[in-house]
């Protein structure tokens, strides 16, 4: 853990676990873009906590990708700012037909950071939004169906196609598990 301007910057060994199996499984110009796209990602929410005027309390590395917490609650806009930059960067090189890669890797960022988990942008809008309703433990109960369901169809995959998408399958199942330590 290392401390910068009041930011608690922090490196979780699943994260190192991650960026391992990326560099043994993939190709290096694969992971170059993809580390692009992650950076767009996070441009995306950085950008969004200062329109908003917030500032950063944390960055944490883990293996479910970079977690920024700002110093107050953020809400949705900076929470989808993130995939949202990424549907952009696709849109705008799909339209232009460039970066095949690159336009890919963005889609599929932004609708990983969609799914459902707590610790992605879309768990957590979900997450903000049914907080306290009525409806909230019948939720929790189909959105934990469905995580489990998407682990399987990820094993299933794997076990199709090859070792290019165990990562995938191994990162829902770190998403699956760790979020049982989350409430």
């Amino acid at each position: 853990m290392i401390k910068i301007k009041n930011i608690v910057f922090s490196v979780k060994f699943s994260f190192l676990l991650f960026n391992a199996l990326i560099f043994l499984l993939r190709e290096n110009s694969v992971i170059m873009n993809f580390y692009a796209v992650c950076i767009i990602h996070e441009l995306g929410h950085l950008f969004a906590i200062a329109v908003t005027g917030g500032k950063i309390k944390s960055v944490v590395f883990s293996g479910t990708g970079v977690i920024i917490t700002p110093e107050k609650n953020s809400g949705l806009f900076v929470m989808l700012s993130g995939p949202f930059a990424n549907l952009a960067v696709f849109i705008i090189f799909y339209i232009i037909g460039a970066g095949h890669t690159f336009c890919l890797l963005n889609l599929g960022t932004a609708l990983y950071n969609l799914l459902p988990y707590r610790q992605l942008d879309g768990g957590s809008a979900l997450y903000f939004l049914i907080e306290g309703s009525s409806c909230e433990l019948i939720i929790n109960i189909i959105l934990n169906c469905i995580k489990v369901l998407f682990s399987v169809f990820l094993l299933g995959i794997s076990l199709l196609y090859g070792r290019e998408f165990v990562p995938l399958f191994l990162i829902s199942l770190i998403l699956l598990i760790s979020e049982r330590g989350l409430s």
